[in-house]
């Protein structure tokens, strides 16, 4: 098995935020808890689970998030839902648009494509919503959860490919160092003859296995789960609207400093305010506002945010960036959406949610949300790679 130090992981993260932020000089990390007054609770039906695994930057660490979310004004998968609000149609002119999520991701694609360095494969995370190429197989991710993964693989080679327990598999280890995943591939070995795309299930009888090694024709790194695991000092959920400081913190070329979230389900604050994206909803929609599908397809984040303090937030703007479309959302924009829309103001100790669209095409561009804030800038790294709501 292939790890990779954190030096290149870092390396390929700033790298990719290149394409979002322009004059990235520095990077530091931030993890202390900062206590403070006016503390605010509220009732959420999504849950996150906490480890007492030791989490690090290492590659075979990775993190987890409760699968059991429930979303009270959630949007089934295969509905069609519309949203109305008079007050924002009024405002941008538009009809609220009607969201129509995708039953499924698009088939895997099989013509010629550049393949994927294994640091790259591992330096830009586990993708969900885009392929990963490599010179003999590529392969979609359909299913990522603990304990289960569905994916499609494609055999682009010249050779058929054996897909078995033994280079494909969940991996977890006890207390005393062994494997304890009881980890298999269904109808195993799978065999795919050139041109061929399969799908594969693999399960583990360890509910708590999250990590999946890959080791196929000479290509051999981990996929982590897209579930961010929050240690005992950090917050697993935004629930209340308690300062707090947490994530990596980088400057643009003029000195702004931006708190930067790399998964969904963890919560980054500067002190003043909270952000948490929960995950992502692929959808139908040609076209979202002033963003449209391309060559590609639409989905959304859903993000949380707390107003820490006792002055009015604003949103001022966000960027939305992937597949190559570089959009700036104004809040007047965001309101084709709706009740769905993530607000533009918040009141002081006050938690709000809301979506937030970006286009998909290929796993290589910059996929990324820059929130500008009266209370900082934030930035939600790799979209492409969050969980599936």
């Amino acid at each position: 098995m292939n790890y990779f130090s954190k030096t290149v992981k870092t390396t390929i993260i700033l790298l990719s935020l290149l394409i979002i932020l322009s004059g990235c000089s520095s990077n530091k990390s931030i993890n202390n808890e900062v206590s403070g007054n006016g503390e605010v609770n509220i009732n959420t039906d999504e849950k996150l689970v906490q480890h007492n695994e030791k989490a690090d930057d290492s590659a075979n660490k990775f993190s987890s998030l409760d699968e059991n979310i429930s979303e009270g004004n959630f949007i089934e998968a295969g509905q069609t839902v519309t949203v109305k609000n008079k007050a924002a149609e009024k405002d941008t002119g538009d009809s609220i648009i009607e969201l129509i999520p995708k039953m499924q991701l698009p088939d895997l694609n099989m013509k010629p494509q550049e393949s994927f360095s294994v640091e790259e494969a591992v330096g830009f995370r586990t993708a969900i919503l885009t392929p990963v190429y490599h010179d003999t197989f590529r392969y979609q991710i359909r299913e990522f959860t603990k304990a289960r993964l569905v994916i499609d693989i494609g055999n682009t080679g010249s050779k058929t490919l054996m897909v078995t327990d033994a280079n494909l598999y969940f991996s977890i280890f006890d207390i005393e160092g062994n494997e304890a995943a009881e980890s298999k591939v269904h109808g195993s070995p799978i065999s795919i003859a050139p041109g061929e795309v399969k799908r594969v299930v693999v399960t583990a009888e360890n509910p708590e296995a999250s990590a999946v090694c890959i080791n196929i024709d000479g290509i051999s790194y981990t996929l982590g789960g897209p579930f961010y695991r929050a240690l005992s000092h950090e917050e697993a959920d935004i629930v209340n609207t308690k300062p707090y400081k947490h994530g990596y913190v980088i400057y643009d070329e003029e000195g702004h400093s931006y708190t930067m979230a790399e998964m969904a389900g963890e919560v980054i604050g500067n002190g003043d305010a909270k952000v948490m994206a929960v995950g992502v909803l692929p959808v139908d929609n040609e076209k979202i506002g002033p963003i449209d599908k391309g060559n590609g397809f639409l989905a959304l984040v859903k993000v949380k945010i707390a107003n820490t303090t006792s002055e009015v937030m604003t949103i001022d703007k966000i960027l939305s960036d992937g597949a190559g479309a570089n959009v700036t959302f104004t809040p007047e924009e965001l309101a084709v959406l709706g009740e769905k829309a993530l607000p533009s103001t918040i009141k002081p100790n006050t938690i709000v949610e809301g979506w937030i669209p970006f286009k998909v095409g290929d796993g290589r561009e910059g996929y990324g949300i820059v929130i500008y804030t009266s209370h900082g800038r934030f930035v939600l790294n790799n979209t492409n790679t969050y969980r599936i709501l």
